[in-house]
Formats: structure tokens, C-alpha cells, sequence
């Protein structure tokens, strides 16, 4: 197996002829604005680009925070057609209200679906509650809303 050398900052990222700069994980050429900023890195660039920290971060994050794998959310993605589980809106990675979320149970971290960001902060914002959703239903249905 080949091992490919990572440079983690250690050494300056230079642009290419054409201005782009190297991912340190997946190793292609990519334009600056797909990497973040990170001050600490001599380029002032972050070493991996934002796709490639995103997937490293579901990686980790995934079983830290709602015990599932990378595999059982790609299944559950593919279950919803990449879609909310709420409103059926198409994920955007994007947009940040767009994006994907898992939900779950706060009291004991069931994961139930994934919802976009927007469906994510309004049932977190009802408490979870089908009363108080019903309610705040009511509230806007009085409104003509």
C-alpha cells in the first residue's frame, strides 16, 4: 500500500498556476474559497478541504453524538430520498437551513430522522411537544397565516 504524506501545515500551501491550492486529505487541486480559514495554518488556509473536514467531522461526530454509523445515515439518506423527513425539501449542503440534521430525542437520544435545518429548529423550538406544535398551528391558522 502506498502512504501519501500528509503536510499538515507544516509546510506553506502554494497556489498552483492557476491560483488553487492543494487538499491535504483528498489531495487534489481546489480554488481557495473550498477551504476555510484557519489562522494557526502558515498558509492561513485550513489543510483539508471544507467537503473533506465534513466528512471527517460526520465520522467522528456521528457515534459521539447520536450513536449511529456513517453507513446508518448514508441508509437513512437514501431511505428519504435526500429529502426532509418533514417537508420534503431536497438537502442543500450549501445553504446552511438546507442542510441535513439528525433528529432525536432529547431525554433519550433516539434518533428518529434527518430533517433540514429549518424542521430541525422548529421542533426543537415547540420542545418537541405535538401540543405546543398544534398550538402554535392554531396561533398562525388565526392569523391567516
Amino acid at each position: 500500500m502506498l502512504s501519501v504524506k500528509r503536510d499538515w501545515g507544516r509546510v506553506r500551501k502554494a497556489p498552483d498556476e492557476l491560483g488553487r491550492f492543494r487538499c491535504s486529505k483528498c489531495r487534489e487541486w481546489k480554488d481557495r474559497s473550498d477551504f476555510s480559514r484557519n489562522r494557526r495554518q502558515k498558509s492561513g488556509l485550513n489543510y483539508a478541504c471544507k467537503a473533506c473536514m465534513r466528512s471527517h467531522a460526520r465520522k467522528y461526530n456521528l457515534p459521539a453524538k447520536y450513536k449511529i454509523t456513517v453507513d446508518r445515515y448514508d441508509e437513512m439518506m437514501i431511505g428519504q430520498d435526500g429529502m426532509c423527513a418533514c417537508c420534503g425539501v431536497t438537502f442543500d449542503e450549501s445553504v446552511p437551513m438546507l442542510r441535513p440534521c439528525v433528529d432525536h430525542r432529547h431525554f433519550d437520544g433516539t434518533v428518529r430522522d434527518i430533517l433540514c435545518g429549518r424542521c430541525n429548529l422548529a421542533a426543537g423550538n415547540v420542545l418537541d411537544s405535538s401540543d405546543r406544535a398544534a398550538q402554535l398551528a392554531a396561533y398562525l391558522k388565526r392569523w391567516n397565516c
